[in-house]
């Protein structure tokens, strides 16, 4: 009983010493998305209607721009 409760322990420090540079990476990643992302919160409604307008537009262009494209050969664009 004593070795398999110790083997437990073991596994389950083994296991939080794996996972704690991920959770640390992950962390760091959230940290940098919310940092990049804060600009969207400081945009006035205004602003954010002018983005998707031109997000709307771009895609469009895109859009056009691709099915004008010549088919490569095997169907590959």
């Amino acid at each position: 009983m004593t070795s398999r409760l110790r083997d437990g322990v073991v596994e389950m420090w083994d296991r939080h010493v794996r996972y704690r540079e991920l959770y640390r990476q992950l962390d760091q990643v959230r940290a940098g998305l919310k940092a990049r992302m804060a600009w969207l919160d400081d945009m006035t409604e205004e602003e954010a209607a002018e983005m998707l307008r031109g997000l709307s537009e771009c895609m469009d262009a895109i859009e056009t721009a691709s099915s004008d494209a010549p088919e490569r050969p095997g169907g590959a664009r």
